[in-house]
């Protein structure tokens, strides 16, 4: 049965963390909280060799050398999974890890090129540490594989020419060198500065395969350029609710907390952009910005000590200077002498924060996390009072608990200061953190996607031309409001002067992450009709979703399903029937199921749309919606063979299906729609058409 589970349990077998109810893998450690079927997934392939472990086995006592791959292996695992990877496998001196299965993120290329950086870094260290000469290679490879469990038993793992290609490049790498694949390159192109390797020949493999040296990071995590040449369209009515609320802040001297939440790419980020020019420009607030990181060897403060560091003026260059300067802005804001006690006191709490040696360094965590806390609202509130002051955290969805406990504590009972805190944050921010505070004002806004007019104005704003109405038309039902997706489509125009086909392998990767980490989100049940409904199409009648749903829940429970997708912006309710708010999510959605399961799913619904039609009296209004159906499964089962719960004569089904359509399309004097289905005759036929 197609993923109709429910987790019982709400702690994971494997790392012990707490998992939402519905979870389909730990968000903590990726493991699999049930048993997986196979899914086709755009993945990056990471696969590491050490090299100088066989030179150590010669000289070594065996249990001396265990030690050492165990230590190695231990520092490089916990690097992969610190940047989101999945160890797929150790076997040997070697390492296989995932980065997009089995949970999928906006940036895994990023993250996988990251973690390969960080653990040459890694394996650096500790052959200094235990002075040997250990050096590493490390291919790097993104693309599309087929990922589960294999049916004689084993773990969940990664199928395909990807991994074979991660494998080979590793092999073309010198000790010490991190080399990716080309697809890898274009999706991190502004993120890492690469040196062109060219063509390299990998044994057993038929193709050469363009590599590319990353040879260090150009800017931090989740870091995304944007062009704010762009006006901000669309968003008059946030824009003003947000920016009357910092002026009331400032006028009637009332802290404000300024939740901006909405779907990854929506436009959340343009927004705050927006608000923090009219906090700075028109009220004359002082801004502090810290972002908080999705991975990486960060501390949980990370987001405050950035917005810190700003406010003492600390640059990366004051690594002996930095308590002075701390002393002279907490001096300034709270208005006391630089040796006075309470002055060293928030000192040294602010430096425990930014992860600078103070008297904290060696005390009790919870004491020193609540001195410095206790620290950073005093010199905080100080600030403000001296100006108006608006802090900014920056996916908040990525927030440490101790940060958004820090936002209560700056805001809650704080009295007469204007003090503004911005948080910007996904929809699983809102889930997990909903603060009452007693004396401060509290604005939210919901960023819902963008209009059809509005999305049609930003799309020619990006283009700086009108497309014309047909090619507007498409790229609109692809992007479905959302500003990134629009953004993504018009670069793709831009670059091959005309726009793709829409397909799972013409889309960029960080698309397809992006739309793939929201799929990995959703609980189970509301995945399940997901699919379905990816096999009905674009759009389809919340009926076929109950029939297609009956072998593992009810009617009510598919419903219920549909009205929490909607909420979500994953689809649009029309009376009877439901669709995809957008194409793109509809592609993903699709060309994740496994082909074996897309060919059941397209019987399932061949035979029930029979079935509804004959009871209705219908027959030949359904014609051709089954004989779409019943084709795409005969497709299917020809690219795979036989499988089970798709009938072995499903061609010669299909067949007859298109010919009646085509003959009732024909009849009816509606010949494109019978050309089309005498080509997907063609097309069925194959190399049979020429003796047919």
């Amino acid at each position: 049965m197609r993923l109709g589970r429910i987790l019982s349990t709400m702690t994971c077998p494997s790392c012990a963390a707490e998992v939402p109810a519905g979870a389909r893998f730990c968000p903590n450690c990726g493991h699999a909280l049930h048993a997986t079927t196979d899914e086709r997934r755009v993945v990056t392939v990471l696969f590491a060799d050490i090299v100088g472990f066989t030179g150590l086995a010669e000289t070594l006592d065996p249990e001396q050398v265990k030690h050492l791959v165990d230590r190695c292996f231990e520092r490089l695992a916990a690097d992969v999974t610190s940047f989101g990877g999945h160890v797929d496998k150790v076997v040997g001196d070697g390492l296989l890890a995932l980065f997009g299965a089995p949970v999928a993120h906006e940036d895994d290329a990023e993250r996988a090129v990251r973690a390969a950086l960080r653990m040459q870094e890694s394996i650096d260290e500790l052959a200094t540490e235990l002075a040997t000469n250990l050096r590493m290679r490390i291919g790097v490879n993104t693309g599309e594989v087929l990922v589960g469990s294999l049916r004689a038993g084993g773990d969940y793992t990664a199928m395909g020419d990807v991994v074979n290609s991660a494998s080979r490049l590793q092999t073309q790498a010198s000790p010490g060198q991190v080399v990716v694949g080309p697809e890898t390159r274009a999706a991190t192109e502004g993120t890492f500065r690469y040196e062109p390797l060219g063509e390299v020949f990998a044994r057993g493999r038929g193709a050469t395969i363009e590599a590319w040296e990353a040879v260090e990071a150009l800017v931090g995590p989740g870091n995304r350029p944007r062009d704010l040449g762009i006006p901000l369209i669309g968003r008059d009515a946030e824009l003003n609710l947000l920016t009357s609320a910092l002026r009331s802040a400032v006028e009637h001297r009332r802290p404000a907390l300024l939740l901006i939440s909405g779907e990854a790419g929506v436009g959340k980020s343009r927004l705050a952009t927006e608000v923090i020019r009219a906090a700075v420009n028109e009220i004359g607030m002082r801004q502090l910005i810290g972002r908080n990181l999705p991975y990486g060897p960060t501390t949980v403060w990370w987001s405050v000590a950035e917005m810190l560091r700003s406010a003492c003026e600390i640059t990366d260059d004051d690594a002996g200077g930095a308590r002075a300067k701390c002393i002279r802005a907490v001096a300034a804001a709270i208005s006391t002498a630089p040796d006075d006690p309470e002055t060293l006191r928030v000192v040294d709490g602010l430096l425990y924060l930014m992860g600078v040696e103070s008297r904290l360094t060696d005390v009790d965590p919870s004491r020193a996390r609540e001195e410095a806390v206790t620290a950073a609202r005093s010199f905080l509130h100080g600030m403000a009072a001296n100006q108006p002051l608006l802090l900014v955290f920056g996916d908040s969805q990525w927030a440490d608990d101790h940060i958004l406990n820090l936002v209560e504590r700056l805001l809650d009972g704080v009295g007469r200061i204007p003090l503004v805190v911005l948080v910007t944050g996904r929809p699983e921010l809102t889930e997990r953190w909903r603060p009452k505070f007693e004396g401060a004002n509290q604005v939210e806004v919901t960023l819902d996607p963008l209009g059809e007019a509005a999305a049609a104005e930003l799309l020619m704003a990006i283009l700086g031309r009108d497309p014309g109405p047909a090619l507007r038309r498409v790229m609109l039902d692809r992007a479905g409001g959302n500003a990134l997706f629009l953004e993504e489509m018009a670069a793709l125009l831009k670059e091959g002067g005309e726009l793709p086909p829409l397909s799972f392998g013409s889309l960029p990767a960080n698309l397809r992450g992006l739309v793939a980490a929201r799929l990995d989100a959703l609980p189970a049940d509301e995945r399940a009709v997901l699919d379905d409904l990816a096999v009905l199409g674009r759009r389809g009648s919340t009926a076929a979703l109950v029939a297609l749903g009956a072998s593992r829940t009810d009617a009510a429970s598919v419903q219920r399903s549909v009205r929490d997708l909607a909420a979500r912006d994953l689809v649009e309710i029309e009376g009877e029937t439901c669709g995809f708010v957008s194409d793109l999510i509809r592609e993903v959605t699709y060309n994740t199921l496994a082909r074996s399961e897309r060919a059941k799913r397209h019987v399932l619904l061949a035979s029930w749309l029979e079935d509804e039609s004959a009871r209705r009296d219908r027959v030949d209004e359904f014609l051709e919606e089954i004989a779409y159906h019943w084709s795409a499964a005969a497709q299917l089962a020809a690219d795979l063979g036989d499988l089970d719960g798709v009938p072995e004569n499903v061609r010669e089904i299909a067949l007859v299906g298109l010919q009646r359509a085509a003959e009732r399309a024909d009849d009816r004097e509606m010949y494109q729609a019978a050309k089309r289905l005498f080509g997907r005759m063609v097309e069925l036929l194959g190399t049979d058409v020429g003796s047919a």
